[in-house]
Order: C-alpha cells, then sequence, then structure tokens
C-alpha cells in the first residue's frame, strides 16, 4: 500500500512538470510571435515615415523650383547612403524627375543652375503620383514633376 501511494504521488509531480514544460513552450513560441509581429510593425513605421519626406509633395501642383530641386537632393542623399547595398537597384534607389529628364542625380552646381533659371519667373510645378517598389519593400521608387506654366 505504501509502494502504491509512493508510486502515485511520484506520478502525480512528473505530470505537473510536463504541464510546466508545456506553459514554457507555449509562452515562449507566443512571445516569439508577438515579437516578430511588433518587428514588423516597426519596419513598416519606418518606411511610412521615410515615404512621407516624398509623398508630401506627390500630387500637388503649387509646387515651386525650390520644393523639386528639395525633393532632388533628398534622394540624391537616398541613393548615396544605399548605393552598395545588394538590393540598391530593387528596393533602395529613388528617381526623381523633371518634365522627362532624370535629376536627382545632378551634381551641385547643376541644381543651382536650374534654380537660377527658374526662380525669375513664376513657374509653378505640378507632381504626379509616386511610384513604389514591390509590396514586400514599399519604398518609393520614383517622383515625376512637370512645368504647368
Amino acid at each position: 500500500m505504501e509502494n502504491a501511494s509512493n508510486a502515485l504521488i511520484m506520478a502525480a509531480g512528473i505530470l505537473i512538470g510536463i504541464m510546466i514544460l508545456s506553459l514554457a513552450v507555449y509562452l515562449f513560441t507566443s512571445f516569439g510571435t508577438t515579437s516578430a509581429e511588433i518587428n514588423q510593425r516597426n519596419e513598416r513605421q519606418q518606411i511610412v515615415e521615410f515615404n512621407t519626406q516624398y509623398t508630401v509633395y506627390a500630387e500637388r501642383s503649387d509646387l515651386t523650383i525650390y520644393d523639386v530641386v528639395t525633393v532632388a537632393n533628398m534622394a540624391n542623399q537616398n541613393n548615396s547612403q544605399y548605393e552598395y547595398v545588394n538590393t540598391y537597384n530593387t528596393e533602395y534607389e529613388i528617381s526623381i524627375y523633371l518634365d522627362g529628364i532624370r535629376i536627382d542625380n545632378k551634381a551641385q552646381t547643376e541644381f543651382d543652375t536650374l534654380i537660377q533659371n527658374n526662380n525669375q519667373t513664376s513657374k509653378k510645378y505640378r507632381s504626379g503620383s509616386p511610384e513604389y517598389y514591390s509590396e514586400t519593400s514599399g519604398r518609393i521608387k520614383s517622383l515625376r514633376f512637370q512645368t504647368v506654366n
């Protein structure tokens, strides 16, 4: 009788140990999934914040040459920063066009000349909708500007 009660106590101890280990594994996987979701949410938020620098100029028709050059300079800085990343051409490069000509790769002196040539007039510029890279990246790819008058 005494051996049977000891066996029951040992069996109960083993069951409680298995339950505790199962609970630990469940919590570990649950917390791992939660942290992965939080990381994905943070990455999406960073992309949205990054894209906002450019989308603030999108689909507007009241832009000046200073706005266009500002966007081109931002794109130029971005392209310089990510130039040596393996996926540069497919995820990071940003192209800015003015009247069909790519201007984000111009030198600062060319930007200065562009400002001098267009500052005297009251030219306004219109921007279209931005293009984005694939759904996985979500980063802005290009933005096009056209002279209004």
